[in-house]
């Protein structure tokens, strides 16, 4: 269970510490944002959250970005983040990368997370899904 909740996360973390290119094609407003993750011996359902997201902040919960993740290379083009990063959580390390392209009131990616463990790596594929809903409330 602490693999999973490390796991998601990490995710989250690098996720948000890769948006922070301004110049994308993003409209502020409440989200609804979708997550799929895909690991060995686990594909849990869905989530689905809905938040308000800014220009400055265009995916949710910037309180969750781990201070022990750091992003080793980041990339805007057009519309289109990538991120490398690295993490170290009490030992569990993990790099990650990433893709999340904007369209206006909605956005799409995929985040690949290789967790690193004595027993055998662990890969978790997640793809992130988000679309407009409204304006802030």
């Amino acid at each position: 269970m602490l693999k999973q909740t490390t796991t998601v996360l990490f995710i989250i973390a690098s996720i948000i510490l890769a948006t922070q290119a301004w110049g994308l094609d993003f409209q502020e407003g409440r989200y609804e944002i979708t997550s799929t993750i895909k690991m060995p011996g686990m594909n849990p359902p869905p989530t689905t959250i809905t938040r308000c997201l800014t220009k400055q902040a265009p995916l949710p919960d910037q309180s969750v970005a781990d201070p022990k993740c750091k992003v080793v290379e980041m990339k805007t083009q057009a519309n289109t983040v990538t991120w490398m990063v690295e993490c170290d959580e009490q030992g569990q390390k993990m790099k990650g990368s990433g893709k999340m392209v904007y369209h206006g009131d909605r956005f799409e990616g995929a985040v690949k997370n290789v967790i690193m463990d004595p027993d055998g790596n662990m890969t978790v594929n997640t793809t992130i899904k988000g679309k407009r809903v409204g304006p802030c409330q």
